[in-house]
């Protein structure tokens, strides 16, 4: 099943924020070696959380299997 959620929504359900934040950590930090990004709580949370993003997530037997983060191009993103 897929969902969109606003940063808002996603925080409003500790179990689905704490499981894309372990995912994007896992994808990043430990798969790509992206190093700049550890934090000891193992979390991948940066400064594009904000309340504009919009969250896709598909949810699978119950567990997280997908994930993708929407930014508005009208403020700073990753590829300005």
């Amino acid at each position: 099943m897929l969902f969109a959620l606003t940063t808002q929504e996603l925080m409003e359900r500790p179990d689905l924020w704490e499981a894309v934040h372990r995912l994007r950590y896992k994808i990043f930090v430990e798969e790509m070696g992206w190093t700049d990004l550890d934090r000891p709580d193992q979390l991948e949370i940066d400064q594009f959380d904000h309340d504009e993003a919009e969250h896709h997530l598909v949810i699978r037997n119950g567990e997280l299997a997908g994930y993708q983060r929407m930014l508005p191009t009208t403020r700073p993103h990753l590829l300005t």
